[in-house]
């Protein structure tokens, strides 16, 4: 790894919906993904860069609206103009309104969320957090556009 891992938290929204059911396109795992190389490539050589492809993208869990995710990502490798990125993306807490239908990812807990006496406003941690994607991607960064690190951690 180069630097450090970047790690962007947020909790999906009415507006992230997209499918019946709440759940979330998996593409928005993408857009967030491209938020988090953003960051990185800014603190590595200070500039915004430019998304040129995914070598992998796996959906591993779904994500519905009301989750909270984390978006996590790493610089693994640096050439003259490119950079393979790696990207997970976590759920840690997640609503009950579906929770029938995810209660073998959490931690020993199972049965409809009105018979465990669940308000409305009730949330669950996800004990352990869910792997819900991962992806490698390649940014690029033109060798005039780049000025080194403007984070000290990100200096090779």
């Amino acid at each position: 790894m180069i630097g450090e891992k970047v790690i962007h938290k947020l909790m999906m929204t009415g507006e992230d919906g997209h499918y019946v059911g709440n759940l979330v396109n998996g593409t928005r795992m993408l857009d967030f993904f491209g938020d988090v190389a953003t960051e990185l490539l800014v603190r590595m050589d200070g500039d915004l860069s430019l998304f040129r492809s995914y070598k992998e993208v796996d959906f591993l869990a779904p994500v519905y609206v009301g989750d909270f995710m984390e978006y996590h990502g790493w610089i693994e490798k640096k050439g003259t103009t490119s950079y393979e990125v790696h990207f997970e993306a976590w759920k840690v807490i997640t609503m009950p309104d579906d929770f029938k239908l995810k209660s073998n990812f959490l931690d020993g807990v199972q049965g409809e969320p009105q018979l465990l006496n669940l308000k409305q406003s009730a949330a669950l941690v996800c004990n352990p957090p869910i792997l819900c994607g991962k992806a490698i991607g390649v940014l690029v960064i033109p060798k005039d556009c780049q000025r080194g690190p403007q984070d000290p951690k990100f200096a090779v």
